[in-house]
């Protein structure tokens, strides 16, 4: 007996055609084995539309013809029988089936009921999938005939404005309507059309990374697909095996991420060495600096000139960085330019009280807006620190007073009364905000 070697998921490598089946292990055939499914007899295969084709002892059947029989049961892990079946279970099933007889090509072995109410179709898979069935790979795995399968429901105003559209996928007409061969995107909604066969191969190429083609949504999207018989080898679904997206089984298929750009895109190379371009060094004049934003772009840094600590850029970026600067430093304060106004926007403590704006906010809206609202604010300047004045101090001023050397009173106006001895004791001084002592004093009283 040949040796043979389990994989990861349980299923052993694929055996030629001239090597021995062995027991006890699960075995993925191919073409070249030349076997028959027990469930539908087809020798076909065709993950699509069947499933793999696989042999568990004396026990051949499509993952999908036992993974959509209505009486079959999943009793094992994933790694026991064959994906969960046990090998009890399928010939239980295979039994059953041998009584019941096809719908469609009235052969007996039919395995798969029809979902519908008061639906008592039977038939293979194969015959099903001729007459129009749908199926569903997700939780009880139910299949409706042509006349009960699912119709997708659409917005009528989706119909009426689709009459040409192209599929997404391979850019070919397909019928803007809820057909068996046509499937619509909720999520994108307007002109989302598709192939439901190109959605399928979309599913079996990204795995558990499928998602919306336009739009790139996930959940919306995987779910209505699930719904409608669309097949997608997910982690999250409990009885159908995990699955890497097609690109990520490639061997070293992303090697040259890791690769480094080494050689130099000056215009004029210096290099005196044999491989001019491609000579490199890990420092000095022939050390490969790339560019700075890209970093597809390399030059020797004697051929650019580069300082040590200098950044260098090629000529794509350099063009784009001078573009982006200029716009920067020449957008205008006012009027238009290229259609977009630029209006100052006044902050809104400034706006009550209609005071001028600040220099330091610009408010930009486009011409065809018919409303006020904003769409970007950039500041030109920064705004300044705000400076608190502290009042100024004002002496008291003081309405009269009495002079101490000769005893007379003068008042504000420059009046002056004399006061007995008994009232300078009492004396009282008022304040007022008209006179200030500063002004006066007792000398300009005696000269007055």
């Amino acid at each position: 007996m040949a040796p043979t070697t389990r994989r990861s998921n349980g299923v052993a490598r694929r055996p030629t055609a001239r090597q021995p089946i062995p027991k006890n292990v699960l075995v993925e055939l191919s073409t070249s084995h030349n076997k028959a499914c027990m469930f539908c007899g087809q020798k076909e295969i065709s993950e699509k539309l069947y499933g793999l084709l696989y042999q568990l002892n004396d026990v051949i059947c499509h993952y999908f013809c036992i993974l959509l029989s209505s009486r079959a049961n999943q009793n094992g892990t994933d790694k026991e029988g064959i994906w969960g079946f046990l090998l009890k279970d399928i010939k239980a099933e295979l039994t059953r089936g041998s009584k019941e007889t096809c719908f469609y090509c009235k052969k007996k072995g039919a395995t798969i009921s029809c979902c519908g109410v008061k639906c008592r179709k039977v038939f293979h898979l194969p015959c099903g999938i001729k007459n129009g069935s749908m199926h569903q790979y997700f939780q009880s795995f139910k299949s409706f005939c042509k006349q009960h399968r699912i119709t997708q429901a659409i917005d009528l105003i989706e119909l009426q404005t689709s009459a040409s559209v192209q599929c997404a996928i391979c850019k070919d007409d397909v019928i803007a309507s809820p057909l068996p061969t046509s499937i619509w995107a909720p999520c994108c909604k307007r002109n989302a059309w598709f192939h439901r066969g190109c959605i399928q191969d979309l599913a079996l190429s990204a795995g558990y990374f499928f998602k919306c083609p336009l739009c790139n949504n996930v959940d919306t999207f995987k779910s209505r697909m699930l719904t409608l018989g669309i097949y997608i080898p997910s982690r999250y679904l409990k009885k159908l095996n995990h699955r890497d997206a097609s690109w990520e089984t490639v061997p070293n298929a992303f090697a040259e991420l890791l690769e480094r750009h080494s050689s130099c895109n000056a215009q004029t190379c210096l290099c005196p060495h044999q491989n001019r371009r491609t000579h490199q060094q890990e420092a000095g004049s022939w050390e490969i600096i790339l560019c700075h934003t890209c970093g597809s772009n390399g030059t020797h840094r004697l051929c650019s000139s580069i300082k040590c600590d200098q950044r260098w850029l090629c000529t794509a970026c350099a063009v784009v960085a001078d573009k982006s600067k200029k716009r920067r430093l020449e957008l205008p304060i006012e009027g238009n330019c290229s259609g977009i106004s630029v209006l100052f926007e006044p902050r809104p403590n400034r706006l009550a009280l209609n005071r001028p704006p600040p220099d330091d906010t610009i408010s930009i809206s486009s011409d065809d807006s018919n409303d006020s609202s904003i769409q970007c604010i950039t500041y030109i300047n920064p705004p300044q620190p705000q400076v608190i004045q502290t009042p100024q101090i004002r002496l008291p001023v003081i309405a009269s007073y009495t002079s101490m050397s000769t005893g007379s009173t003068r008042s504000r106006f420059h009046r002056r009364f004399p006061i007995s001895a008994s009232q300078s004791k009492s004396l009282t001084y008022v304040i007022s905000d008209s006179i200030d002592l500063t002004t006066d004093d007792d000398d300009g009283a005696n000269n007055t």
